[in-house]
């Protein structure tokens, strides 16, 4: 094994434990509307006033729903990869679902006034 591919093995678990707390965030925050201790993990508040209507829904349901849906496709496929001994096509799958979520987190934080005084 390369040491590329022994580093990104040893990064999978907690990139797992990462999209799991988010992803239970999200559930409790987004869905249950119920506060929970993980509501401090990842509360990014975005302010989409200064967007248009179409841009605001398309950043809430079209963004926001893929982040959901590629958290949990990472929740299933992780521990599968992780346990295989070669590189494989549905690992490109993770590390595609793995950039698109850093880039959508990444706006999201830009989003919040909270973070633009900093």
């Amino acid at each position: 094994m390369t040491k590329l591919f022994k580093k990104w093995r040893f990064f999978l678990p907690f990139l797992f434990l990462f999209v799991l707390i988010h992803f239970l965030k999200d559930i409790t925050q987004d869905f249950l509307k119920i506060q929970t201790p993980l509501d401090i993990f990842g509360d990014v508040i975005e302010d989409l006033s200064n967007l248009p209507t179409v841009a605001q829904k398309l950043y809430l349901y079209g963004l926001g729903g893929l982040s959901f849906i590629a958290e949990a496709f990472l929740l299933i496929s992780i521990p599968i990869v992780w346990k295989r001994k070669k590189f494989s096509k549905l690992e490109k799958y993770v590390v595609i679902a793995i950039v698109f979520l850093f880039i959508f987190f990444l706006i999201a934080t830009i989003l919040d006034p909270r973070y633009k005084q900093l």
